[in-house]
């Protein structure tokens, strides 16, 4: 084991394996070699001493556990708000589903009218000008009828 000078240096040395001893982390020759030293050294007795303060200081700070009420209370206050959410979603998407089946409805009526309702088609158009003009032209060179030749 190695000695402690009276300036204080050597606990430096000690701070790690004490810390690591007072948290239950070192293996057994380590917790000896520790208990030994503990027994040598007032710096690292006070120092012990200062941080079981704290832990004592931290163990007040600390919340109690719930209690058996409160986590009934709690967990049906949970349930009650999941039930609540799962019905408002499903009174929204009741609500989509219908204004989906009403636009579905509408746009489907205005197509059936548009193709079932309406007679013949709307618009004639020659298949080219040129055929239109043609025809034209062909009717205004004909010769004029003999009124005789008709009676």
């Amino acid at each position: 084991m190695k000695s402690h000078s009276s300036d204080g240096s050597g606990h430096k040395e000690w701070q790690g394996r004490l810390s690591a001893w007072f948290d239950g982390e070192c293996s057994e020759l380590d917790a000896a070699e520790v208990r030994a030293h503990l027994l040598d050294s007032p710096q690292s007795r006070a120092q012990l001493q200062e941080w079981r303060g704290l832990r004592d200081n931290l163990a007040l700070l600390q919340p109690e556990e719930p209690s058996e009420i409160l986590l009934e209370r709690m967990r049906l206050r949970f349930e009650d708000g999941m039930a609540q959410e799962v019905f408002q979603v499903s009174r929204a998407l009741r609500s989509w589903n219908v204004a989906a089946a009403l636009l579905l409805t509408f746009g489907l009526g205005m197509w059936l009218s548009d193709r079932f309702l309406t007679s013949g088609p709307q618009n004639v158009y020659a298949s080219q000008s040129s055929d239109l003009d043609a025809a034209i032209e062909e009717l205004l060179n004909r010769p004029p009828a003999d009124p005789a030749s008709s009676h």
